[in-house]
């Protein structure tokens, strides 16, 4: 037994190399189909620290109208008790402060300076800065803010600008998500189609070997062994190549996909995570290319 798998391994590596063209046409499209379910699972992974970053960012800063006298504003502040279990700090910021931390910010750069020299007057508003203890308990202080019996003082209110863009950063997502899964699904079937034919081409170019293997009494599963082990080769390089694609290009610029990715680590995630990764691109690619391999085999390989 272990000499009849031998040769067949033997048999569908000598196919492999023989083929070259086409053992390269179905590597190709393997790796595109490998790059593509991969990107699915890294998007999933960027799209929920982004979204867990931005939410723990989040806070809400009540503006308070211009003629607002600050004793109303820390009546508002104390009214906030009501949610003590839910707040974990609350900064007043009068409007001279919030003007001391704007020049601060931008004291190097004299087109701001001027431009609020030009006003003539102080043009912040005084302001409360809402940090909660979970991203879950802002909505429902927001609507105490909006809604409540302080809505004729709040100039407005941030917490919703913020929610905005984490519900349109998650549906982006989705979005993103959906073309992925469908574009998965036609790389997938481009991969079936192209096996499917290149194990068809084998099978008639290698009909001369096939017919002399019946003849010496090859069992069934000995002559179509050989194109399953093709099939084998095809994922397995597929996989390899297509990683050490993602890697190359992860180490060159994952300086700058932590900038635009809050900080977010892919090249490190991608590591911590091959083995688990390397068996979903495995399963995929096999999968494919077993069930191609099989169903040409069927039709064309009359044993």
């Amino acid at each position: 037994m272990f000499t009849n798998l031998k040769r067949i391994l033997k048999f569908g590596w000598q196919s492999f190399v023989r083929n070259k063209g086409l053992s390269f046409q179905v590597i190709f499209i393997m790796i595109v189909a490998v790059l593509t379910v991969t990107s699915l699972f890294l998007l999933q992974e960027i799209s929920s620290f982004l979204i867990s970053e931005i939410q723990k960012k989040v806070d809400i800063a009540v503006y308070f109208k211009k003629d607002v006298d600050e004793s109303q504003i820390l009546e508002v502040k104390k009214a906030l008790s009501e949610f003590s279990d839910k707040i974990e700090s609350i900064d007043y910021i009068s409007k001279n402060k919030a003007q001391e931390i704007f020049l601060q910010k931008h004291k190097k750069d004299p087109l701001y300076l001027q431009a609020l020299e030009e006003i003539g007057e102080n043009p912040f508003l005084a302001s409360l800065n809402i940090k909660a203890k979970s991203p879950n308990f802002y909505a429902n202080i927001s609507d105490f803010l909006v809604r409540g019996p302080f809505q004729d003082i709040i100039e407005k209110v941030s917490y919703y600008e913020s929610e905005k863009v984490i519900n349109r950063l998650f549906s982006l997502t989705e979005e993103v998500k959906t073309i992925g899964i469908g574009l998965s699904i036609i790389v997938g079937i481009l991969v079936l189609l192209i096996t499917f034919n290149t194990v068809k081409l084998t099978i008639f170019a290698f009909r001369d070997e096939i017919t002399t293997m019946k003849l010496v009494g090859a069992s069934n599963w000995f002559i179509r062994g050989p194109f399953l082990v093709q099939s084998l080769f095809y994922g397995i390089f597929g996989v390899l190549i297509a990683d050490l694609i993602l890697f190359t290009t992860l180490y060159f610029f994952n300086s700058r996909l932590e900038r635009w990715l809050l900080n977010f680590d892919l090249l490190s995630f991608f590591q911590e995570n091959l083995l688990f990764l390397i068996l979903i691109q495995l399963g995929f690619t096999l999968f494919l290319g077993i069930v191609s391999t099989t169903l040409a085999v069927r039709k064309y390989l009359k044993v």
